[in-house]
């Protein structure tokens, strides 16, 4: 009778069901609760820390290239065949070339530092997705006697500005020793704006032809570096290597996985940590599970020793009583992966409802460097969070099947 197994299943969820003991039920329904409450949690916070990696990954990828090959200050005009050299031992779709510098712009009473890009718009368009947000070949290529440039939408909104206005830009110059010699001023036309999304570029960047930047930093026909992309952005760390390995006088190869570094770092420990935390709250609900078990082996022992005396093995009881465990670790991934999900799915509008609410904004785009919420669902995480959870529950199981197992004929006075 007791060799199957479907015998210990009836037995299991019988003794689950809810009872006249009120407290029993109660203790019942507070382990499943917890239970599901931690798996929800679980599968919000990795689902939105994958969302987090892959929005910024995607933006740098798509804004910055698969490698970017940095020139030292005294590179020279001879650019173009000095890429060429480099690049053709290697299969790239493309290279941009562009000069960076930093600089100050100014708007009515309003002044706030950025990062000036000089870039060939029809190349810049074929190499990242810039073309995504805005046409550089219709904004920039425009006749004007005023040079031309695009800015991100956080910035225009902080200077005050639209298309057409003008503003000042504030550039430093340099002597040929080297030193400060003074800033210089220039009016730019802001022909169009753009948002991406994330906040380094939409509150710091200002794009404008290659020509108009090298005038503006007064760099002659050099420039600052060229984004690279590859046919296999895989690639990019072997090819990064390879390139620094040839020990070029002026040139530093840097692939994708060092942009924002330190970010990418922080958010896989806090993934981590997060989860461990998180799992916690599932031990906590499955310790009640334990303490609730426990008194229904104290007050079932008389069953206990009935089951014993018609056949029952101690590994039919202790099996009787971890399948309750396995229950209601099946029940809170049941109840808590689509609960879950279904909040995923709509956090974001969740975080504009809380915003409205409160007035007080949740993303922080000078902290979390992106201005919206995503979500990334994976389905190796939800499988690792539901047999954790399972675990979690049947480990709590363990010792009250084991002292379940350990009922005896001494014990029935004791019921």
């Amino acid at each position: 009778m007791f060799a199957n197994n479907k015998v210990s299943l009836f037995i299991a969820i019988r003794l689950l069901r809810p009872s006249q003991a009120v407290a029993r039920s109660i203790g019942l329904l507070v382990s499943l609760v917890g239970v599901a409450i931690g798996v929800i949690a679980l599968v919000v916070t990795l689902s939105t820390m994958n969302g987090f990696e892959r929005d910024v990954r995607d933006q740098v990828l798509g804004m910055s290239g698969h490698i970017n090959l940095v020139f030292d200050r005294n590179s020279s005009n001879d650019w173009e065949n000095e890429l060429g050299n480099v690049l053709s031992k290697y299969e790239i779709a493309g290279f941009s070339p562009y000069v960076r510098s930093g600089a100050m712009i100014s708007s009515r009473d309003v002044v706030i530092s950025v990062s000036v890009e000089g870039v060939v718009p029809e190349i810049e368009q074929r190499v990242t997705n810039i073309g995504n947000y805005i046409a550089l070949t219709d904004t920039l290529l425009t006749e004007s006697p005023i040079p031309a440039g695009v800015i991100g939408e956080k910035l225009a909104e902080k200077l005050g500005v639209s298309t057409t206005q003008l503003v000042t830009l504030i550039t430093p110059r340099w002597n040929q020793e080297g030193n400060f010699s003074g800033p210089e001023y220039q009016l730019l036309k802001v022909v169009g704006i753009f948002r991406t999304g994330m906040s380094q570029y939409d509150h710091r960047l200002v794009i404008t032809t290659l020509t108009t930047a090298q005038n503006l930093f007064n760099v002659g026909h050099s420039i600052t570096g060229a984004k690279v992309q590859l046919d296999d952005p895989l690639a990019a760390p072997k090819v990064s290597a390879a390139i620094n390995a040839l020990v070029l006088e002026n040139i530093h190869a840097v692939d994708w996985r060092q942009y924002n570094k330190n970010f990418f770092l922080a958010l896989s420990s806090q993934k981590k940590l997060m989860f461990i935390i998180l799992l916690m709250v599932i031990a906590i609900a499955g310790s009640s599970a334990t303490i609730n078990m426990l008194i229904l082996v104290k007050r079932n022992s008389t069953s206990i020793v009935l089951l014993k005396t018609i056949g029952a093995t101690k590994s039919v009881i202790v099996k009787i009583f971890l399948i309750q465990g396995l229950v209601i670790g099946f029940l809170g991934c049941f109840i808590g992966i689509p609960l879950g999900v279904l909040i995923v799915k709509n956090t974001q509008a969740l975080v504009s409802l809380i915003e409205q609410a409160t007035g007080f904004p949740l993303i922080d785009p000078e902290v979390y460097l992106i201005d919206h919420l995503p979500h990334l669902i994976k389905i190796t995480d939800l499988s690792i969070i539901g047999l954790s959870t399972i675990c979690i529950t049947v480990l709590a199981a363990a010792y009250p099947a084991y002292k379940a197992g350990g009922t005896n004929f001494s014990d029935k006075s004791d019921a």
